[in-house]
């Protein structure tokens, strides 16, 4: 009995797929790419988000010839604050931020972590079922192919980007949306916040310490696809950016990684080699001219010079092999929280009842746990400059460093004394003090040379540069380079709209009907 004999759907299923197949090949009829896309928007309090939702919502309604529609997460806030302590939000000024905050928060640790692109995702389900999304003439109605997008402003926890990347796959683009502070305590500022107010808000909003149910900003802001500067006074410049973007997600010509995107790539593959227990940061030096000088990624150096690696094998003394597989700066901290508590006892400065464990907690809540100073590692920064030593390549001083996070103080300094000019990074790093212990040689923003300017990276996100610019797609036809009309363009992954169960029973019905012609064919010749 042949496979597709012994598997052969039902007539329901047979109805619920379809049967309509031509004899191109076995292929035809299954794939049925999705152009529908969603795309969420990541941004701190302040950057613009909402400015760049607007501006993204009309390129791709007037030049892609897609429906839009906005969702806004302070919306789907504020419309569930009665499940909530606080169930009237304050609607203007400092107030309405801190509330939204504070409703989020709770709703988020009483109905999950990704309840906002949950409760996203609902909405979109009601739009297309109610927007004629679904083909209702089969028995089990299956959904059509739309040229419609959904944007959600915006996103504020790592575990929404998750669930709208399980539930939506490809056709789900994430793009971060970021401003200087000083740009964004302006803006707020003309909204009625008070200064007082702006750094409670902002270090909740970048990384909320009331457990992993608050806001993390910064971590969802890592996951992004693409990253934007946001920072002009009118949308000249954002609206540009975002015409590459949609270039690069619609394959409408030719495009390659710029040099800050190339950049920012070599560090990311670098990352990849750390075996860090703590995170994995990587990072690349690149000389005026563009030339790659060195790159590094945090692990425990190696006699006589380099890092360990996989290829050391025996020999490979990382941490998660080595020394009780324990990462041993926080072994340090252990032993240095045990310090404090028998040299306050020994003192007589404790209760008479008092408890490490307790005296750890509160220790635990101080800058005594962001110590970094015990770790094997050399951090990735500094595995870089050194690299480049090494190899004994000149053109570090005016270079510029890409890392994947941003750089920590012991970085900072290296990277000043190496006469690097420019810095760009990822994601942000609370522990640093960098700014903190040199503000008289490094700077946040742009354009001052007497400083090393450390500087929010935009382009492609590194994890999406190889498909987005190695994506296989042919770029040229009879000899020609390929321009695509923006109005018909194709997302450049499009994903099927079915499950691999459904392409299963295509391919078997498929499978089918060529077998069963093949048999009427040889039955005619025979005859």
């Amino acid at each position: 009995m042949s496979i597709s004999a012994a598997a052969k759907p039902t007539e329901t299923q047979a109805e619920a797929v379809g049967t309509e197949y031509d004899d191109e090949g076995l292929n035809e009829g299954i794939a049925r790419p999705t152009e529908e896309l969603v795309v969420g928007l990541v941004g701190a309090v302040g950057a613009g988000v909402s400015r760049a939702a607007i501006a993204l919502r009309d390129k791709l309604h007037e030049e892609y010839g897609y429906e839009v529609q906005i969702i806004k997460a302070s919306d789907i806030i504020r419309d569930n604050a009665a499940k909530t302590s606080k169930s009237s939000p304050a609607s203007k000024g400092a107030a309405r931020v801190k509330d939204l905050q504070a409703v989020g928060t709770e709703l988020r640790n009483r109905f999950g972590e990704d309840y906002v692109a949950a409760k996203a995702i609902e909405t979109i389900a009601i739009r297309r079922s109610a927007g004629g999304g679904y083909d209702e003439s089969r028995k089990v109605p299956q959904p059509k192919r739309l040229r419609q997008a959904t944007i959600i402003d915006s996103l504020k926890h790592p575990k929404e980007t998750e669930l709208l990347r399980r539930v939506y796959g490809g056709m789900y683009w994430q793009f971060t949306v970021f401003a200087p502070e000083l740009v964004r305590e302006s803006r707020l500022k003309a909204l009625g916040v008070e200064k007082d107010d702006l750094v409670g808000i902002f270090t909740r909003d970048e990384n909320d310490r009331e457990g992993d149910h608050g806001q993390k900003v910064s971590k969802t802001a890592y996951l992004s696809d693409f990253f934007i500067r946001n920072d002009g006074q009118n949308d000249t410049r954002l609206k540009s950016v975002i015409d590459r973007f949609l270039e690069v997600i619609f394959n409408v010509s030719v495009h390659t990684p710029t040099t800050d995107e190339a950049g920012m790539y070599a560090a990311v593959s670098a990352a990849s080699k750390s075996a860090c227990l703590s995170r994995q940061v990587g990072a690349s030096i690149y000389s005026a001219g563009g030339e790659l000088l060195g790159v590094g990624w945090n692990d425990v150096p190696r006699g006589l010079g380099g890092l360990y690696s996989a290829n050391d094998e025996d020999d490979d003394h990382r941490c998660f092999k080595w020394g009780g597989k324990v990462c041993h700066n926080d072994r340090k901290k252990e032993e240095l929280y045990e310090k404090i508590f028998d040299r306050l006892s020994s003192e007589g400065l404790l209760a008479e009842h008092a408890d490490l464990t307790l005296l750890r907690a509160q220790l635990v809540k101080t800058p005594v746990k962001d110590l970094i100073e015990y770790s094997r590692s050399i951090h990735a920064e500094m595995e870089a400059i050194v690299s480049a030593a090494r190899s004994g390549k000149p053109g570090i001083v005016g270079g510029t460093l890409y890392t994947t996070t941003f750089p920590c103080h012991n970085c900072a300094r290296h990277i000043v004394a190496a006469g690097i000019s420019k810095v760009y990074y990822v994601e942000p790093y609370a522990k640093s003090l960098a700014l903190e212990l040199h503000s008289d040689s490094i700077t946040v923003t742009s354009g001052t040379s007497e400083k090393c300017a450390f500087l929010q990276y935009e382009g492609v996100g590194p994890d999406s540069v190889l498909k987005l610019f190695h994506h296989g797609v042919e770029r040229k036809r009879n000899g020609r380079a390929i321009t695509n009309e923006k109005k018909t363009a194709q997302p450049i992954l499009p994903p099927p709209m079915d499950g691999f169960t459904t392409h299963e029973k295509r391919v078997i019905l498929r499978l089918a009907s060529v077998e069963a012609k093949d048999e009427v064919a040889e039955s005619g010749a025979r005859a």
